[in-house]
């Protein structure tokens, strides 16, 4: 009866998981990739709110047909707000290289090695 609902309750907590790993390994590059890291939070948001839609539709045997309308409201706000929800660029903002996945996901400048400046050495003591 309630087969994607379901399918849906049971692997959104899987995605929601996952997500939350990921922001756990972005805090090893804290000062580089501020931006994603919140990124990824607000993604999980995203995700919480759809599997809490899901389970309220579910404990209230409501239609499936409201799955639509449940799915597509993350998804909307999600778009509103996509340059805070998706700041993750697949190809260097500057020579349009594809960049490497660390690159991708934990580092804010979106460039690639060869166009990133290279970091100021630290002050010796």
């Amino acid at each position: 009866m309630h087969q994607a609902a379901l399918f849906l309750q049971k692997y959104l907590f899987y995605l929601l998981l996952g997500v939350l790993a990921l922001n756990l390994f972005q805090r090893r590059y804290q000062k580089l990739s501020e931006r994603k890291r919140f990124a990824t939070l607000y993604l999980a948001m995203l995700v919480l709110s759809w599997m809490i839609l899901v389970i309220v539709q579910l404990h209230f045997g409501w239609p499936d047909w409201l799955l639509v309308p449940f799915t597509l409201a993350p998804v909307a706000v999600g778009a509103v707000f996509h340059r805070h929800v998706f700041p993750f660029r697949l190809r260097c903002a500057r020579c349009g290289r594809a960049l490497e996945g660390k690159r991708i996901l934990y580092y804010d400048s979106n460039v690639c090695e060869r166009c990133d400046p290279p970091q100021a050495p630290p002050p010796g003591l």
